[in-house]
């Protein structure tokens, strides 16, 4: 949005309607709130452990139940905000633009004001202004002076502000997996939503605030013809069990900074989950407090990770031992050297003879497919098979090729007898590449023609993951068919997860997703080679 300097005009006799009915309606959702209806205004999902913030109640554990699914859960605990080491990060968003009115800057720096200097004991704040893009002026911070420093610092520009754009990058990077166990809120004080033309729709902003599930506090102010880009702005408010506010009706800010500290009211519900619960799934979680009040949420339940290494070794040593070797007697187990040696030739003496059927049936498929080669080869040039002509290469796709050292790979052994050779292209069609979204630098690629298996063991892998003992030593495949591509679990010990979501047996996976192996956060990507 192109802003200039304009003179302040006076509202008009139905714009100003307009905005009295809107504050009608927070005003009576906040007297509704105040009532005592609780609300989830935020989760976390640690290592063990989940919390839940609810805003609205007392920190009373004793009368108080908490259901998973349709477990009773006995371990929780539950305290205020104000009894934590860190009860709050902050982020303030101020947009620095000229369309805000000369009287509302004054608000503004007034607002901010108060805020730093009501803050709660440890909470910390963030100041940033935002056009196109997110200035942090002060990080997170609870020091009075450095946050009164950013403030004083806050200048007014022409300028474009995109709002959408700015908001979905800092939900991405900043709060989509938080690692802290801390209630975080953001505090937007703009003149409403703008989109880029070629950025992000306020539609996916909408169902990215579902995922995140932050609580996005607003605060607007009246420009120039832009009652439709409050009104969607205000809407993530509602979206994420927050208030809003508009400058042009408050007369005196301290009551909306008075409205934000109520959230140090909010209460951190920690329960730790049964453990035969703690499986990575999304499960329903009930809390009933002492009001008879109840609340219930879909909440990401922790992963047990295991020692992948230990597990694959400890099933590697159980493949190498036969069950003859052992017997049960008295409760211990003895190795058979003590067993007659005609008891264990009844155990093994169906051996050979299984053998040798399993060979019959391989020799006479083999003699078919002799056949039909050879039977194929005595046809006239009527058919499919083309003569090698010209130094050209025929692969079974029935296309040629001058290059046979890029396309050609012989399986089988060649000889002077005319035998049939079967030849495969050796270069793959696709390349598959997995980077750690936590750690730089760390890329894996293969050539993808149709597997490509991930896992710990460099003998058996093509993508081989070895710095994380959570993943398996073969933990999941990636193939390739009618140009969709596909992820499949290997049987590995902590399970193959995409997009959060646990793969049963095989899903369909596509270039930007990400996939969890153990501990380990993948971003997948495919092209064609």
């Amino acid at each position: 949005m192109k802003r200039k300097v304009y003179e302040k005009k006076k509202m008009s006799y139905l714009r100003k309607e307009f905005f009295t009915v809107i504050m009608g309606v927070l005003f009576a959702g906040a007297v509704a709130f105040a009532d005592g209806s609780a609300a989830v205004v935020e989760t976390y999902t640690g290592e063990s452990q989940i919390s839940v913030y609810v805003k609205g109640i007392e920190a009373d554990a004793h009368n108080t139940s908490v259901q998973i699914a349709t477990a009773a859960v006995d371990q929780y605990d539950m305290k205020p905000l104000s009894a934590l080491d860190v009860p709050m990060q902050t982020l303030v968003m101020v947009d620095n633009s000229v369309s805000i009115s000369e009287d509302n800057r004054k608000k503004v720096g007034q607002l901010l004001q108060d805020l730093i200097a009501d803050r709660i004991n440890q909470e910390e704040l963030c100041i940033a202004t935002f056009s196109e893009e997110l200035h942090v002026i002060a990080d997170y911070t609870s020091d009075y002076t450095t946050l009164r420093h950013a403030i004083d610092s806050i200048a007014y520009e022409d300028q474009e502000t995109y709002l959408t754009d700015v908001l979905y990058e800092v939900l991405k990077e900043q709060f989509a997996q938080p690692e802290d166990d801390v209630y975080q809120r953001i505090v937007i004080i703009s003149d409403g939503v703008d989109n880029k033309s070629l950025g992000y729709t306020k539609d996916e902003l909408y169902s990215l605030l579902k995922e995140v599930a932050i609580p996005v506090y607003t605060i607007g102010s009246v420009g120039k013809n832009n009652n439709e880009e409050l009104e969607n702005m205000f809407a993530l408010s509602r979206m994420t069990s927050a208030e809003a506010f508009l400058l042009d009706e408050t007369e005196d800010v301290l009551s909306i900074s008075e409205a934000l500290r109520q959230d140090c009211d909010i209460v951190r519900l920690v329960i730790t989950p049964p453990e035969s619960l703690m499986d990575g799934s999304v499960k329903t979680v009930k809390i009933t407090f002492a009001d008879s009040q109840t609340l219930s949420a879909e909440i990401t339940m922790p992963q047990v990770v295991v020692d992948a290494e230990t597990d694959d070794a400890l099933v590697h040593e159980t493949e190498k031992l036969e069950p003859s070797l052992y017997q049960e007697e008295s409760g211990t187990v003895e190795q058979t050297e003590s067993v007659p040696q005609s008891t264990q030739h009844r155990r093994h003496g169906n051996m050979p003879f299984i053998l040798g059927i399993v060979l019959l049936i391989m020799a006479a498929g083999v003699g078919v497919i002799i056949f039909l080669i050879k039977r194929k080869r005595t046809k006239d040039d009527k058919d499919e098979i083309k003569p090698f002509d010209d130094g050209q290469i025929l692969n079974p796709w029935g296309t040629e090729t001058e290059d046979e050292g890029q396309l050609t790979e012989m399986l089988g052994s060649a000889g002077d007898n005319g035998e049939t050779l079967l030849i495969l292209p050796t270069t793959a069609a696709y390349q598959v590449s997995l980077t750690d979204i936590h750690i730089a630098g760390r890329t894996y690629t293969a050539p993808l023609n149709r597997v490509v298996v991930v896992g710990r063991k460099a003998e058996s892998c093509d993508i081989v993951l070895d710095y994380d003992k959570s993943v398996s030593g073969q933990h999941c495949e990636i193939s390739v068919r009618d140009d969709k591509f596909y992820i499949k679990d290997l049987q590995s010990s902590n399970y193959t997860y995409l997009n959060g979501e646990k793969v049963a047996t095989e899903a369909e996976v596509f270039s930007g997703n990400v996939i969890k192996l153990g501990r380990l956060e993948m971003r997948i990507e495919i092209k064609r080679v």
